[in-house]
C-alpha cells in the first residue's frame, strides 16, 4: 500500500493519470484519516449520499494520502449499494490504475471481476435516461472483463474473466468472437482449471459450424484437431470420451463432405475425372465412413465409360 500524503493540499489530484509518484508524498494525511472516518459514520447511519461527498473530497484533494485508495473502495461499495453498477466499476478502477501498490488492488479487480460476472449473467441492469432499467449493453460488459484480464494481478483471475467472456459470447450468439477467446484461454492459461471446459468448447463451436449454415471443409478440420489437441492435452479429463467421438465424427463429416463434392462435380459440373478423384479419396479414408465409401465405389463405377483409359477406378 501507498503509505504516503500529500505534502500540500493538490486541487484536482484525482486527474493525474497513471500510478501515483511516490517520491512526492510524505507517510500521513491526518485530515484525510478523519474524511474516511467520518464518512464511514454516515454510510453506517445510511446516509450514503453524503458519506460519497466526504469521501470525493480524499479522492480529489488527498490522493496521495495513505488511505485515498480505501476511499476509493468505500466509493465503490456506495455505488453498489446505491444500484449503479458502472460507477461502481469505476470507482474500483481508479485504485486499480493509480494504487497498484495498495493491499486493496486485488480487492477492487475481485469487485470489478464480480460486477462484470453479474452482467454477463443478465443480474445488472443499465439505466436509461434515469428512467427504464435495461439489460446492460454487451459491448460494455466485454470492455470490462478485457480490462480485467489486462489488469489481473495473477493468471487464476485473468483465466476465469476469459471463460465469463467467452461464455457471455456464446450466449450472444457471436460464436465465432468466443472460439478465438476460448483459444486464447488455452493458449495463455493451458493450465487453468478453465482450459478443459475452454478447449471442448472451442471444438464444439467449430464442429457445430456446419450446423449454422457454414459447411467450411476447413472448419470441420479445424473441429477433428480441436478434439484431437483435447485428447493430448488433457488425457486424464472426464471429456475424453466426448474428444475422440468429436473427432471420429469429424473425420466421417470430412469424408461425407468430400462425397458431396465429388457428386457435384458429376451431377452438375461433369467434370468426370475430378469426381473420380474425390470418390478415389472417399474410399481410401473409408474407414472413417464407410457408409459414404460404399457410394462412392458405386458411383465410381457409374462414371467409369467418361473416364480416360488411365484411370482405373478402386475395387
Amino acid at each position: 500500500m501507498i503509505a504516503a500524503a500529500c505534502t500540500l493540499v493538490l486541487p484536482m489530484c484525482d486527474q493525474v493519470e497513471g500510478p501515483l509518484p511516490a517520491g512526492q508524498v510524505t507517510a500521513a494525511d491526518p485530515q484525510a484519516d478523519a474524511l474516511v472516518a467520518k464518512a464511514k459514520n454516515l454510510m453506517a447511519a445510511k446516509k450514503l449520499g453524503a458519506a460519497k461527498s466526504v469521501l470525493m473530497e480524499v479522492a480529489e484533494y488527498h490522493a496521495l494520502a495513505p488511505i485515498a485508495p480505501q476511499a476509493r473502495m468505500l466509493l465503490g461499495e456506495i455505488e453498489e449499494r446505491r444500484n449503479d453498477p458502472r460507477e461502481a466499476f469505476k470507482q474500483y478502477g481508479k485504485i486499480v490504475e493509480r494504487y497498484q501498490g495498495s493491499d486493496l488492488y486485488e480487492q477492487a479487480l475481485n469487485r470489478q471481476l464480480a460486477i462484470a460476472t453479474a452482467a454477463a449473467n443478465g443480474q445488472l441492469k443499465g439505466r436509461v435516461l434515469w428512467l427504464w432499467d435495461v439489460p446492460m449493453e454487451s459491448e460494455k460488459v466485454i470492455e470490462w472483463l478485457e480490462s480485467i484480464v489486462k489488469n489481473a494481478p495473477y493468471a487464476d483471475m485473468s483465466a476465469t474473466a476469459l471463460s465469463v467472456l467467452a461464455d457471455y459470447l456464446v450466449q450472444k450468439g457471436r460464436h465465432e468472437e468466443a472460439a478465438v477467446v476460448y483459444k486464447r484461454l488455452v493458449d495463455n492459461y493451458p493450465d487453468s482449471r478453465y482450459a478443459p471446459g475452454a478447449q471442448i468448447m472451442l471444438a464444439r463451436l467449430l464442429a457445430s459450424s456446419h450446423t449454422r449454415g457454414d459447411r467450411n471443409l476447413v472448419n470441420i478440420d479445424r473441429a477433428r484437431e480441436a478434439y484431437e489437441e483435447f485428447s493430448l492435452l488433457f488425457p486424464n479429463h472426464s471429456g475424453m470420451k466426448e474428444a475422440r467421438a468429436g473427432a471420429a465424427e469429424m473425420q466421417r463429416l470430412l469424408v461425407q463432405q468430400e462425397l458431396e463434392v465429388g457428386k457435384y462435380y458429376m451431377e452438375r459440373a461433369r467434370e468426370y475425372t475430378a469426381a473420380a478423384f474425390c470418390f478415389n479419396d472417399v474410399i481410401r479414408r473409408g474407414t472413417h465412413n464407410p457408409q459414404a465409401a460404399a457410394e462412392a465405389r458405386t458411383l465410381l463405377q457409374r462414371i467409369r465409360p467418361y473416364l480416360p483409359s488411365s484411370t482405373k477406378p478402386q475395387q
